[in-house]
């Protein structure tokens, strides 16, 4: 039977070293951004950001995601550890680390990312909506801004290029059963950029 070892009542950064130095399945909630749970083990930690292996309902590891610390209002262990610890092994899923994943801020991240996968969702918070995807190849930094090349739901290649300022940005996921589905289906853009066609991402219909 798993041994569960509560967490002391501590500041967020020594929980998430705690979950990250223990391998502990966690669950983190995000109340100012996004309703709901984002479940999964802590495999990176730096002094803003953590990167965490998503578990998915379907008890599989499904891609990652990087939160700013900041933005998390709750993390606490998964209250269904014991489960989800057995299911996971069950089906045979290995918790993947990723070697030399730069968390010192948001260009790091997507360029670390953009090793490790061929395409990302960077995920903006936009007023009405909430956090919204968007997804595509990272083609280019700035001082306060990734340029990504983006694909659109039915995997079509944009012509054209979006700016995402780092203020904007809640998260950054990649290696998702979905993203990989969408590349399958998209695979690398044929066409060159539209000269000078590079739009905001609050322009993006």
């Amino acid at each position: 039977m798993t041994t569960v070892v509560p967490f002391k009542s501590r500041g967020q950064r020594a929980v998430l070293r705690e979950s990250f130095e223990q391998r502990v399945p966690m669950r983190f909630a995000r109340e100012r951004i996004q309703p709901g749970w984002i479940h999964g083990y802590v495999i990176g930690l730096s002094r803003d950001f953590c990167l965490i292996a998503e578990v998915g309902d379907a008890m599989r590891f499904d891609g990652y995601v990087v939160l700013a610390i900041a933005d998390l209002s709750q993390i606490e262990e998964d209250p269904s550890r014991e489960f989800v610890e057995k299911a996971l092994a069950i089906r045979g899923e290995e918790l993947r680390m990723l070697e030399d994943f730069s968390l010192d801020d948001w260009a790091s991240i997507a360029q670390s990312a953009m090793r490790h996968a061929p395409i990302v969702s960077v995920n903006v918070v936009e007023d009405e909506a909430g956090e919204v995807s968007y997804i595509g190849q990272l083609i280019g930094v700035e001082s306060d801004a990734l340029i990504l090349r983006e694909i659109d739901p039915n995997a079509h290649w944009y012509a054209d290029s979006g700016d995402y300022g780092f203020d904007e940005i809640a998260s950054i996921g990649f290696g998702t059963g979905y993203l990989d589905a969408l590349w399958q289906v998209a695979g690398s853009p044929g066409d060159p950029l539209a000269p000078r066609a590079r739009i905001d991402s609050r322009d993006r219909p």
